[in-house]
């Protein structure tokens, strides 16, 4: 198979871990992150930290424990293969780090589109505070991204409790931001408003969780869906936009 990629010239520059750098280095391929050349990139990413220890910079205890592993991966597959069972435990280890990487990638993904709401959210003036003179006065719904992101993070800790509980294997199913928006969707098509949480109910696997927010994202930025929540820490409602119902 032959790879497309840029020019590879890494510079000095702040990652914010090995993750990032492992992703960086992976993102110059264009191809899916499961195809990639993993020796080159292993090759690659030692010897960026051989440039830093040249330039004296210092080295987080991350980057190391990354590189060892790195390394281990690296001298299995240049030596040759003595059985079968070696292979496997290579195979093994390749697929734990890129795995760990392509999650990193999501989170990565998610990170970015919150930041994004967050900057849209920024361009709206919002009038002067308003002093309250009663302890009884309901305040408004806040409509803040960080609403959300204090919801699926409440959330995010609960699903990983109960895959662990559970003790479920999970086959390695391939979850699209496009499919989880038509199931959302039809969900819709049922009643014009549901809890938040209700969406992931039927999720299997910390990959479908964020595939199923992400979606989630994609439609309140795109104004199909719209969210509130009325009390502090409470369930946040979404709803189907009127103007989204009607045009169909």
């Amino acid at each position: 198979m032959s790879y497309v990629k840029k020019e590879i010239n890494i510079k000095i520059q702040d990652f914010e871990g090995p993750l990032d750098l492992l992703l960086h280095l992976v993102n110059q391929y264009k191809v899916d992150i499961y195809e990639v050349p993993l020796v080159e990139v292993i090759t690659q990413y030692l010897s960026y930290l051989d440039m830093m220890k040249d330039r004296a910079l210092d080295l987080a205890s991350e980057y190391l424990v990354i590189a060892s592993q790195l390394v281990l991966i690296k001298s299995r597959r240049l030596l040759p293969t003595v059985s079968e069972a070696f292979e496997e435990e290579t195979l093994d280890l390749e697929q734990e780090i890129l795995s760990q990487i392509d999650e990193y990638r999501k989170y990565k993904a998610l990170s970015l589109s919150l930041e994004a709401k967050h900057s849209d959210r920024s361009l709206f003036y919002s009038k002067a505070k308003t002093e309250i003179l009663a302890e009884d006065i309901a305040l408004l719904a806040d409509k803040n991204a960080l609403d959300l992101y204090f919801a699926f993070s409440a959330l995010m800790q609960r699903k990983k409790a109960e895959f662990q509980d559970h003790h479920n294997t999970i086959n390695s199913d391939e979850f699209s931001v496009e499919d989880k928006i038509k199931d959302i969707l039809a969900i819709f098509e049922i009643s014009s408003h549901h809890v938040f949480s209700d969406f992931f109910n039927l999720t299997h696997s910390l990959d479908e969780v964020v595939t199923v927010f992400l979606a989630m994202l994609e439609l309140i930025k795109n104004q199909t869906l719209t969210f509130e929540q009325t009390d502090s820490f409470g369930d946040i409602m979404l709803s189907r936009t009127e103007v989204e119902m009607i045009s169909e």
